[in-house]
């Protein structure tokens, strides 16, 4: 099976770098561009709502030969890792007869393949289309994801595309070109235990106190972030992160008398800062802490 599709996709390939591709042609002289190539004119949509799943359509500045498509997002993938890809190589080793069935089927979907073994890109990730055309269901490789994209997503193991656009060429310096949307899982956080207090030096200045003590949580001490974040409250930080982080902190702990103290001290911080203080925040995170310091309170 696996020789099969092998056979049916194509050998190892030099991956294509993301160089100029097929421009989406600016609409003068719109009836001289339509030729044989344009297979489909897809009606021009101006209102969103009305463009659908799986619906062709065009914008209004698009030229004739501009299919546009919405795909629903794939379920289990919530995460857009590159947008707006081009697909490289559809000229290469005849794949620009597969793409042109590709674009004149119907149900069409993307699927992505990596391709390990590439002699030429170990990160090499191969464009397979699937579509249905007279009836029949098809496959063919269209080409590969740009050799640097294919690059920054070599360590997501499942992958997953929707169609974005496809346009047809209209002269020659206008090729076939495809567009796609890559989507990943969501990447799990790594969980770090807490570990034990230790004796640090404590900065002067507070900024610095709410930066040390954001790198000491990621690294675990979170009771020596807590005394760097009590520091800035007992001084009245103007700012909202360490009271973020200390509500935060105690809410997981279940420490609430805790949260609301902070949660108290913001908003008495955040209350003053609004009628001395000029900024456009001041007002959005006094709300917010009103509103957290309201549910905390609730919940006793």
């Amino acid at each position: 099976m696996i020789k099969f599709f092998k056979k049916l996709l194509g050998g190892n390939e030099k991956v294509p770098s993301h160089t100029k591709i097929e421009p989406i042609p600016k609409p003068s002289n719109l009836k001289n561009n339509i030729n044989e190539n344009t297979y489909f004119v897809a009606p021009i949509s101006t209102d969103p709502s009305e463009r659908g799943i799986n619906k062709e359509y065009r914008l209004e500045s698009d030229n004739h030969n501009v299919i546009r498509i919405n795909q629903e997002q794939p379920k289990g993938f919530p995460k857009k890792a590159a947008e707006f890809v081009p697909v490289v190589g559809i000229s290469m080793n005849n794949r620009t007869e597969t793409a042109i069935e590709f674009i004149k089927g119907t149900d069409r979907r993307i699927e992505l393949q990596k391709e390990p073994d590439n002699e030429y890109d170990k990160n090499a990730i191969v464009v397979v289309g699937h579509w249905v055309s007279d009836g029949e269901s098809k496959s063919g490789k269209l080409g590969y994801l740009p050799k640097e994209i294919a690059a920054k997503l070599a360590k997501l193991d499942e992958l997953r595309a929707t169609l974005k656009v496809m346009y047809t060429p209209i002269n020659e310096e206008n090729a076939i070109g495809i567009r796609i949307d890559v989507w990943s899982k969501r990447e799990k956080k790594e969980v770090i235990a807490e570990k034990p207090y230790k004796t640090i030096k404590i900065p002067r200045d507070p900024v610095k106190r709410n930066l040390l003590g954001k790198d000491l949580e990621k690294e675990g001490y979170v009771d020596n972030a807590i005394e760097l974040y009590e520091i800035n409250v007992k001084e009245r930080f103007s700012g909202n992160f360490p009271y973020d982080r200390l509500a935060t902190i105690y809410r997981k702990r279940k420490q609430y008398g805790e949260e609301i103290r902070v949660l108290e001290q913001a908003v008495s911080v955040f209350e003053e800062l609004s009628t001395s203080s000029q900024r456009q925040d001041v007002k959005p995170k006094l709300d917010k802490f009103r509103e957290r310091l309201e549910k905390v309170r609730s919940m006793l």
